[in-house]
């Protein structure tokens, strides 16, 4: 179900990302269709990402503490990462791949 405002637009975007990625993982990557494209998807990903892996992960270490807004911004960092393992091997190395690759360490603290 989609959700009204930030949380709605955030639940869409991951549901793309994932969808993207699973057509790219299972049926193959396709560079004509930005859709298919794994470093347009990439370099979609980075955008939709608000905050660094370095700074996910220092608010991440003591996330029980934290504001409810600042714990929910961590969880949508998960989910807006949650594509990664499978994206990460159809990247073709560069500065998306450098950005994203952190965030599949940094994803395993997040709340």
């Amino acid at each position: 179900m989609r959700g009204i405002g930030a949380q709605g637009s955030t639940r869409a975007l991951q549901q793309d990302f994932m969808l993207r990625t699973w057509v790219i993982h299972h049926l193959g990557p396709e560079s004509e269709n930005s859709d298919w494209s794994p470093e347009a998807l990439g370099t979609d990903t980075v955008a939709a990402l608000a905050m660094s892996p370095s700074q996910a992960a220092t608010l991440a270490g003591n996330w029980r503490e934290r504001p409810t807004e600042q714990i929910r911004e961590l969880r949508q960092h998960k989910n807006l990462t949650a594509h990664l393992e499978w994206l990460i091997g159809h990247l073709q190395p560069g500065p998306t791949l450098d950005r994203l690759f952190p965030w599949l360490e940094t994803r395993r603290m997040l709340p």
